[in-house]
């Protein structure tokens, strides 16, 4: 047996390392197998998020629309109080101004029915 040909070690040798080479070629299949369906996956996965990301730019540019919408809206509604706050203001002013001198007319004189009718009608034209 010591006398094997060289040929035959060669060839026993070649065996193995075909063997070896064989069992390693079906992990790597099996790796590369696994890793396509990973890459499907992903794939799936990013497509799914970028439709979600498109969905949130559409979002909030409604989003922002509507808050420019809302801050011109209320603008003009405050700008309208404002206005409508001097007015009072003013109006109020002369009322406290007529009542101020009614009030000194008559600690000075007794009301006559006239008088005080006239007194109205300028308390009147002064508010108009």
């Amino acid at each position: 047996m010591m006398s094997m040909p060289v040929s035959l070690i060669v060839e026993i040798t070649l065996a193995v390392l075909l063997a070896a080479t064989l069992f390693s070629c079906a992990r790597l299949d099996r790796r590369l197998r696994n890793l396509r369906k990973d890459q499907d996956s992903l794939s799936i996965t990013v497509g799914s998020l970028n439709s979600a990301v498109s969905a949130a730019q559409a979002s909030l540019a409604g989003l922002r629309a509507a808050a420019q919408e809302a801050e011109e809206t209320l603008g003009r509604k405050l700008s309208g109080a404002r206005g409508l706050a001097d007015e009072l203001s003013v109006l109020t002013s002369a009322g406290e101004r007529i009542a101020s001198r009614m009030e000194n007319a008559r600690a000075h004189q007794s009301p006559s029915p006239s008088r005080v009718a006239a007194g109205l009608s300028e308390a009147l034209r002064a508010v108009r």
